[in-house]
């Protein structure tokens, strides 16, 4: 019983850990130590084990970002909120067009807040 017990609290934890907005935010930290720009302007990110690379990236609006899984061992996910996220996958891309200007964080449902990232939209 007290697995069964750790094994509930573990999952909710987990689950409490996940998500984030769907729509733009302000200057909350995130990766970029409280600064709204990004050393990236790339509209291509890698998901690999455990990060994105870029972890923030500055496009313009209107742009199509590209997520593309590369050799990695463990699924991941790019979530934007409990609607708006890719599958759970090793391989594959995503993509999302961004067709309004703000900050726009992610992160993996696997990893939480220890794997995540930020499109810069201007």
């Amino acid at each position: 019983m007290r697995t069964a017990n750790i094994g509930a609290l573990l999952a909710a934890v987990a689950i409490l850990g996940c998500g984030g907005g769907d729509g733009p935010t302000g200057n909350n930290g995130g990766n970029n130590g409280g600064i709204n720009t990004c050393t990236s302007t790339s509209n291509a990110v890698q998901v690999l084990d455990n990060r994105y690379s870029p972890t923030c990236t500055t496009v313009p609006v209107g742009t199509t970002v590209d997520w593309t899984w590369g050799n990695v061992v463990n699924p991941h996910t790019v979530t934007f909120s409990a609607t708006e996220t890719s599958p759970s996958q090793t391989s594959g891309t995503y993509s999302r067009l961004f067709g309004a200007a703000g900050t726009f964080n992610y992160t993996c449902t696997v990893h939480g807040a220890a794997m995540s990232g930020r499109v810069v939209v201007q």
